[in-house]
């Protein structure tokens, strides 16, 4: 086979750089960004982390390498003759072991894509006459790495099976001289590549008390439902019947329903934000906000209205503080939502006793509502929803 690469030999003339390596690759068939990504960063610290690299490739190779003679490559190309096809392996190294003994080492690197064993025999058949040759591969999914080892019998090379939370390990425990390394540690942890954290004590008894604090929540709706003024709110909302407190969604809130949902109104507390799908007001994905949101199907007749209505009122809306997003908005990604109103729980803690805070998260809502309904054409754009009589 006729090998054709781009060749970085490691000596003390070399100056890798991850954002020049990111800028150089080019597109190959079936390799994700993320993929491309990582392949170029973990080379990037290959280079530049030397305890990093000796540790690695000892428990490869089962020794350390010597560095003069050591290349590693991104953009191998690798004729197959007898197949008639061009075989690409993400990252290729050769080298030379401290014993004399040369070393050749190909990865395949998986992030999102699927395990192949295809595509594995044919590093194999690339690389098995060689001397000490070996194949790893390097995936998130624990699955694949697991039927990965169950294949590795019909393999001519030494294959070795990583998950990334091994090298996550690896790097972080060796990162302390190397900036480039903890920013790869950092990335990697941020995208869920760091080993899983066991359910511990400490979580479920969180989760125990958050149960409580849900509780608390509901109770706070019902009392600012139940004993607080809503004549701000256009006629239609204050109708008992169409009132009720809810847990769902990731909230904890007083629903005003509306015909099928649309023009409903939701008041209270957001938890979570995995299905509204918006930050919350301090910009984190882990708070408390008292908010206020509108919603209606993406397909209903007379939505465009209501959206045009809202666009007139979202800067009054904003004034009486808090986060709002529309229909349409960068940070409003769920495509029920016509608007929501956020304001952080923690802004209306400053008062030590309930009825305190109840009455200025009261005040809150009252402040957006009027801003919203208070000429009327916002209600009579939602009147647009409900079934003629």
């Amino acid at each position: 086979m006729e090998s054709v690469m781009a060749v970085f030999v490691l000596n003390a003339d070399s100056r890798p750089n991850l954002f020049i390596s990111l800028f150089q690759w080019r597109p190959v068939d079936g390799r994700t960004p993320g993929e491309n990504f990582l392949t170029e960063a973990l080379v990037y610290c290959l280079r530049k982390n030397e305890t990093f690299r000796t540790q690695w490739f000892k428990r490869i190779l089962g020794s350390e390498v010597i560095d003069a003679d050591l290349r590693i490559n991104t953009r191998a190309s690798h004729v197959d003759d007898e197949r008639e096809t061009t075989i690409y392996p993400d990252i290729d190294i050769r080298g030379v072991l401290t014993s004399g003994q040369p070393f050749s080492l190909l990865v395949e690197v998986k992030w999102g894509a699927r395990y192949d064993h295809a595509q594995i025999a044919k590093y194999d058949r690339l690389i098995a006459s060689q001397p000490n040759a070996h194949l790893v591969f390097l995936s998130a999914n624990s699955i694949d790495c697991r039927n990965a080892k169950a294949q590795r019998v019909s393999l001519g090379s030494a294959f070795h099976v990583f998950e990334w939370q091994q090298i996550y390990s690896l790097l972080a425990a060796l990162s302390q001289d190397c900036q480039s390394s903890q920013e790869l540690v950092e990335f990697m942890r941020m995208h869920g590549l760091n080993p899983p954290e066991p359910i511990t004590q400490g979580l479920l008894q969180n989760y125990v008390t958050s149960r409580d604090f849900t509780k608390r929540l509901r109770r706070y709706c019902e009392k600012i439902l139940n004993e607080l003024p809503w004549d701000f709110l256009p006629p239609h909302y204050q109708d008992a019947t169409r009132q009720e407190v809810k847990d769902q969604y990731g909230r904890v809130a007083i629903v005003f329903r509306r015909h099928d949902w649309n023009g409903t109104i939701t008041i209270g507390f957001l938890y979570s934000n995995h299905d509204h799908r918006v930050k919350f007001a301090d910009g984190s994905d882990a708070s408390v906000d008292l908010m206020m949101r509108i919603e209606a199907n993406p397909a209903v007749v007379g939505r465009a209205e209501v959206v045009s209505a809202l666009q007139k009122r979202v800067g009054e809306v904003r004034q009486c503080g808090g986060v709002v997003c529309l229909a349409g908005d960068r940070d409003n990604q769920n495509p029920h939502t016509l608007l929501i109103a956020q304001r952080s729980l923690s802004e209306f803690l400053d008062n030590s006793d309930e009825t305190g805070q109840l009455l200025a998260m009261h005040k809150q809502i009252g402040d957006w509502s009027a801003a919203l309904f208070g000429d009327g054409e916002l209600e009579k754009a939602l009147a647009r929803f409900d079934p003629i009589e």
